[in-house]
């Protein structure tokens, strides 16, 4: 979100004189102008825009439609509508609509830039607040990594340039190295972090019910299915999916992963249509997929689909000077588990560990 503002009327003299003086007085902003809505909208939606001043009686498309369309691109838009006498109605029933204020026709020059100057602060406080939520959400994604080594930070930057794609992520990297974590901060710090997350340990589901388990079946697709069961891509729509284990599960099940990967649409068991889905697949593994691979138990076109990003979660080896906050933050986990004693290690423990 930027200060760039947009100026829509079917009069065309009117926004290019607007346009300059607007310019005169507001150094340093970008003025777009339009006189048609559906430009407006199409403006709104390639460019960001931070402030919108709209007509109220246009023929091609009225304000207030408008002002409507605008809101559905970008809520967060500051809208201000330009009327004369006889619709102020109308200019009020914009602002019950969400439009910010309104001014009148002629215009008074400095009412109008009193305006703009109350907007542009509306937008700083936006971006503020925005800001703040993200700094917050990035801290409390984080809250659950310990330690400050240069690979970790390195390893925090990389994931939160990954999180803020849509691809397909594989986490990769040892036993106990935060896998799970770093698939939970990929979520929370995506733009579907107020959607759901749903973690599918792979090898924990029996083999015969694994295709259920993920794709969902239909009443009578199977001995026992006796009602139509959602799966857990389903319960995923709209948000992400974390297939822990990917290394393990069964050939059969990765081809009809791969269509999914491939189509972005699953087909429950017993079902005779497949349906469209949109989920973000993270998938970790701890093994060597590319052997796998040359054993044939981990299909090679799936690994590229599952491998779009990749995520590699430092070894203990590679953050060694982390070791004495991950002792100690352990031992003081297990003893508020336990309910003693805060106890800490000595120099020598610490030394013994590193």
């Amino acid at each position: 979100m930027n200060d760039c503002i947009l100026l829509v009327d079917d009069e065309k003299d009117l926004v290019n004189g607007l346009k300059r003086s607007l310019q005169r007085r507001l150094a340093g902003i970008e003025i777009l102008t339009t006189t048609s809505p559906h430009a407006a909208i199409d403006l709104v939606s390639e460019k960001s825009v931070g402030i919108a001043l709209l007509d109220i009686s246009m023929p091609e498309m009225n304000g207030l439609d408008l002002l409507e369309n605008l809101q559905k691109i970008d809520s967060r838009l500051t809208v201000i509508m330009m009327t004369a006498f006889g619709s102020i109605e109308l200019a009020v029933e914009a602002m019950r609509r969400g439009a910010y204020d309104f001014i009148t026709k002629p215009f008074d020059n400095d009412v109008l830039i009193r305006v703009i100057h109350k907007a542009l602060e509306r937008n700083r406080l936006i971006r503020e607040n925005i800001n703040l939520k993200n700094r917050v959400c990035e801290k409390e994604a984080f809250a659950r990594f310990i330690g400050q080594s240069l690979p970790l930070k390195r390893f925090y930057e990389r994931l939160k340039i990954i999180a803020k794609s849509d691809y397909t992520v594989l986490i990769r990297g040892e036993s106990g190295t935060g896998k799970e974590l770093a698939a939970h901060a990929v979520h929370d710090l995506s733009s579907r972090k107020n959607k759901k997350l749903v973690v599918v340990n792979c090898p924990a589901i029996p083999e015969h019910l694994l295709e259920s388990e993920l794709f969902g079946h239909k009443r009578g697709a199977f001995t026992g299915a006796e009602h139509d069961h959602k799966g857990m891509f389903d319960e995923a729509d709209g948000g992400t999916i974390c297939l822990d284990e990917i290394g393990d599960i069964p050939v059969s099940i990765q081809t009809k992963l791969l269509r999914v990967l491939q189509e972005q649409e699953i087909r429950p068991l017993g079902a005779e249509k497949s349906h469209k889905i949109d989920v973000r697949v993270v998938a970790i593994t701890n093994q060597d997929l590319e052997m796998k691979i040359g054993e044939r138990s981990f299909r090679e076109d799936l690994f590229y689909r599952l491998n779009v990003m990749t995520l590699r979660t430092p070894s203990l080896v590679e953050i060694k000077e982390d070791i004495p906050l991950l002792a100690n933050h352990f031992v003081k986990f297990v003893c508020c588990e336990l309910d003693i004693p805060e106890k800490s290690l000595s120099k020598e423990a610490i030394k013994s560990l590193m």
